[in-house]
């Protein structure tokens, strides 16, 4: 699937701007410069911080706040806004991608080059106007706002096609991440988490078991019971997901790998491959957990036949406080209607 937006995708991208309210960053050594700048982009829905010159400005940008754009002056006193720039430009990746705008009082082509070889982005004369400042500002923001839509939207196709991955290997139920997903994201949503964290709890968990990729197809195709020494070979998986996901820093793939390494871990502190207890496992491995073990139960594999729904919906009651977080387990059975209506519109159909 491509990335290329049409015409009407773009036109709906910017629509969907007005979902998420962006955070700038005001950096000025006048105050009534940033109290002015201030007023007029709050007046328009904006969070703005503000920072009154670039040391401060950098300590902010080091709390890892969602800062969406940074509106910097060139004459400051200590560090100027090219240096300021520069400085911000090294720190993270993260960072590299925040788009910066001058606010300068330089109009000649040199200082307007020395602005854009420090990495800003655009500048824009003082005095300004409103207008232009909150057009220049409207127009980054949905630059950004599409650059990030594409990399969320690589980051998803990613995932589904490691998770498609994982499933073709161990021949397990084509549709088993499918439904472990859309039960964690029911979860989420019941929990009272937005849309949006309810999407990182679906995509995260469609990589639970990205590790068994690196486990033998003589031990995942095995028929019956496995060896101890087997038992602790495919529990490896746990960490060989980690592995493979921890590396990134990106908070949707850094989710998958708390997804990975946890999902096994219990409540009372069984589980491997921490042996972590209650709280101290995340919530997003104690949802895939549960979302795992229905679905594991309620499938056919080459090792074990289905259960009957009645003894899977006991089963999990009884793990309640033992393998399962309590209160994942309430909701479950007070809202079993909706999994199964996600179990039945995604039935079982084992691949291999």
């Amino acid at each position: 699937m491509g990335l290329a937006a049409t015409p009407y995708e773009n036109y709906c991208i910017i629509i969907f701007m007005n979902e998420k309210k962006f955070s700038i960053l005001v950096v000025d050594d006048v105050k009534a410069n940033r109290v002015v700048t201030e007023k007029i982009l709050s007046s328009e829905g904006y969070d703005v911080l503000t920072a009154e010159d670039g040391l401060k400005a950098l300590d902010i940008l080091k709390r890892d706040l969602e800062i969406d754009l940074i509106l910097l002056d060139v004459m400051m006193p200590e560090m100027n806004g090219y240096e300021t720039c520069r400085r911000i430009k090294s720190i993270s990746k993260k960072l590299q991608e925040i788009p910066i705008i001058f606010l300068t009082a330089v109009s000649h082509i040199e200082g307007i080059t020395k602005g854009f070889e420090a990495g800003g982005n655009d500048y824009i004369v003082k005095p300004f106007q409103k207008i232009e400042l909150l057009a220049r500002v409207k127009t980054h923001l949905n630059i950004k706002y599409i650059k990030d839509k594409e990399i969320e939207q690589t980051q998803k196709e990613l995932i589904f096609m490691l998770s498609q991955l994982t499933d073709a290997h161990s021949k397990e139920s084509a549709t088993h991440i499918k439904r472990v997903s859309e039960y964690a994201k029911l979860f989420a949503l019941l929990l009272g988490y937005d849309r949006k964290h309810a999407e990182t709890f679906e995509l995260a968990a469609a990589m639970h078991d990205i590790g068994k990729i690196g486990i033998s197809d003589t031990i995942l195709d095995k028929k019956g019971r496995l060896t101890e020494e087997e038992i602790h070979i495919m529990q490896r998986h746990t960490t060989i997901g980690y592995s493979i996901l921890s590396e990134s820093k990106r908070p949707l793939l850094r989710a998958a790998a708390i997804v990975a390494h946890q999902h096994h871990e219990k409540w009372d502190g069984t589980g491997y491959p921490q042996g972590l207890k209650g709280e101290e496992i995340h919530i997003l491995g104690r949802v895939t957990a549960i979302s795992d073990v229905f679905d594991a139960l309620d499938t056919k594999r080459s090792y074990k036949e289905k259960w009957p729904l009645n003894d899977i919906f006991a089963f999990i009651k009884t793990e309640r406080g033992r393998h399962f977080d309590p209160k994942l387990v309430d909701i479950f059975v007070d809202n079993f209607g909706l999994f199964m209506e996600i179990r039945d519109k995604f039935p079982n159909h084992i691949t291999g």
